[in-house]
């Protein structure tokens, strides 16, 4: 499984659309994604505080797009990347994400998935 965060609005656009295609695909090539252990020290890193999260997790066995695990940054780690759409039949499950009182992400409420 990897994991993608999103802002709630980007998330309702996809439901919509019926597939996942957020500005990075147009801007870099690929989704980014996450394994568990690196999601709450990305989030809190690229999310300002009163964003809306919602965090999938994704079977990357079921994704009609190519996942590639790669580093990029030079930074010694590998990050999980989707290089095309997010169909949303590859989505598992979703979790609303808030943040606690020191304003740091914190995972709760799981909902099913569409």
């Amino acid at each position: 499984m990897i994991y993608h965060l999103l802002e709630k609005q980007e998330w309702e656009k996809a439901i919509q659309n019926d597939m996942y295609w957020p500005s990075s695909l147009d801007n870099e090539g690929f989704i980014h994604c996450s394994t568990w252990e690196q999601i709450i020290r990305i989030g809190d890193s690229l999310f300002p505080k009163e964003a809306q999260l919602i965090l999938l997790k994704i079977n990357s066995q079921e994704l009609e797009s190519l996942v590639v695990y790669e580093d990029l940054t030079e930074s010694g780690e590998m990050f999980p990347h989707i290089y095309g759409h997010l169909n949303l039949d590859a989505v598992k499950s979703i979790v609303e994400v808030t943040r606690n009182e020191a304003g740091k992400l914190q995972l709760i409420n799981q909902i099913d998935a569409v």
